[in-house]
């Protein structure tokens, strides 16, 4: 960036202010604005001409440019209205014209924007690219090979929107000569592209993210990602459809650390091989089995069940259920468990592989309909655990699905030695023996709340804040009386701390 030098204030009536500000203070001011507004900047004196140039961070977005009526027409069309009659037919119609004629504006102001005098010179860190593909996207492909190539750009993001009727256009692919070896390129994020075979030609590429991945894309093209792409540290797929159904992931020399999968279509997945694995989350709707091979290093681990197809839920195996999905990595010591729009799922059965490591655990989001003492084999297959915090949502009403278990008298007289705070948030007189068998065999209890009312507050996928809130349908005092003559009479040792409410 050349030298930045300070303009003299103006000293005719109606002071300048902002053009006295120095250059590089106006930079920061453009920066914040929207892409349309800080290139339009430019017009507006002739020291403003070079500002836009210097901006490090671009939005491209054919919806900025979309017209209001275009979203009041979707809507419309929406309300399952039958492909064949007249008024679907002219709604289609309507979206159609407006999608071109807004994606003809958008390639005009783009190709203005490469031919702009001085835009060879730009040295750009961030481009983002929305657009629909018809024949006026050629635009796209002109700037993702300036950006990539000559503009130095770091961070790239490519959404393709898919044309209102519009079913037989193959999905859209990068330009091939901006895939080389000399590129820049740090993060890429990729929605509704298929141009995934060449990724590995992005040497210094260390985050993926991949979004609405087309059904014709082969399992093979997702298993490449993974092993040839060798300094990928961060892979997030998302909505992702594959035309096999089992996802093989064997990459010994994978850099992988952080690895996301969010609602795709993989029926089954296969963790054989990803050594340096060390954050993990699956938003489980399609996939049925997950199976753990060499993942030494994983430490932190979200797994959403997100299902709604009871006939997905009666494919599962009522036994090991929770083995085929918790026996993973020893050194784990993070886990979130979240049963969202899930209401049927795994008989009561105890897990038998051990979580040695395990620190702190989360289950939340679980249909009040379920009883919550299924947890206590999570309890005492972590016997490290130290952080145990359950969420039941009180919105739910219905029959008892999931009942809990029968305890022997020999599995009530084992101890558990580390665990020292127990939150549930949600918790009612139905739950009371959950709390009785915790106190009961907690040697190292020192806090428990008890809240009626409360929600999760997430930091990310990995970790989280119970947050508990007054309402009128807190703890009576005769509640509380007999909770705290419980926790005396079956208690090992006195609580530092005891919240009811």
């Amino acid at each position: 960036m050349p030298t930045l030098r300070r303009v003299r204030r103006r000293t005719a009536d109606g002071e300048d202010r902002l053009s006295a500000l120095p250059d590089d203070l106006i930079l920061l001011i453009v920066s914040r604005l929207d892409t349309r507004t800080a290139l339009s900047t430019a017009v507006l004196a002739r020291r403003w001409a070079r500002i836009p140039r210097e901006l490090a961070v671009l939005d491209f977005r054919v919806s900025d440019i979309l017209p209001p009526e275009y979203d009041r027409t979707i809507a419309l069309r929406q309300r399952n209205l039958p492909r064949d009659t007249t008024l679907a037919r002219i709604l289609d119609g309507l979206m159609v014209d407006c999608e071109i004629d807004t994606m003809r504006t958008f390639a005009n102001g783009v190709t203005s924007f490469l031919d702009a005098n001085g835009a060879h010179d730009r040295r750009l860190k961030t481009l983002r690219l929305e657009f629909f593909q018809t024949h006026d996207s050629i635009c796209a492909d002109r700037l993702i090979t300036a950006a990539v190539g000559a503009w130095g750009v770091e961070d790239l993001e490519v959404v393709v929107r898919l044309a209102s009727g519009d079913d037989q256009t193959p999905a859209y692919s990068l330009p091939h000569d901006c895939l080389n070896v000399r590129s820049r390129l740090r993060s890429l994020t990729l929605g509704n592209c298929c141009s995934l075979l060449s990724l590995h030609s992005y040497g210094t590429l260390t985050k993926l993210a991949l979004r609405d991945i087309p059904t014709s894309t082969t399992v093979d093209v997702y298993q490449k990602v993974f092993k040839d792409c060798t300094g990928l540290q961060v892979l997030h797929l998302t909505s992702c459809c594959c035309a096999h159904h089992t996802l093989v992931v064997d990459a010994p020399c994978s850099q992988i650390r952080e690895l996301v999968v969010e609602e795709c279509s993989f029926m089954e997945i296969k963790l054989h091989n990803l050594p340096m694995l060390v954050r993990l989350a699956f938003c489980l709707t399609d996939t049925l089995r997950i199976e753990f091979g060499s993942v030494p290093c994983l430490m932190d681990t979200n797994l959403t069940f997100s299902m709604e197809d009871d006939s997905l839920v009666a494919l599962r195996r009522p036994v090991d259920e929770f083995d085929s999905f918790l026996g993973m990595s020893p050194t784990m010591t993070n886990l979130v468990i979240r049963f969202t729009r899930l209401r049927r799922w795994i008989g009561p059965s105890r897990t038998k592989r051990q979580l040695p490591d395990l620190k702190r655990l989360l289950v939340a989001d679980m249909p009040s309909n379920w009883d919550i003492s299924w947890t206590r084999g999570l309890l005492m297959a972590s016997p490290f655990l130290e952080v145990l915090h359950i969420h039941v949502p009180q919105s739910e009403t219905g029959p008892d699905y999931l009942r809990g278990m029968n305890w022997s008298k020999t599995l009530i007289n084992l101890r558990h030695h580390h665990l020292k705070e127990l939150v549930v948030i949600g918790f009612t007189q139905r739950n009371i023996w959950l709390f009785k068998y915790v106190v009961r065999v907690c040697t190292s209890l020192q806090r428990v709340v008890l809240l009626k009312d409360g929600h999760v507050r997430y930091k990310g996928l990995w970790d989280w804040q119970m947050v508990g809130q007054s309402t009128c349908t807190s703890w009576s005092d005769d509640e509380k009386l007999v909770a705290r003559r419980m926790i005396k009479e079956f208690g090992l040792r006195p609580l530092a701390e005891l919240i009811l409410g």
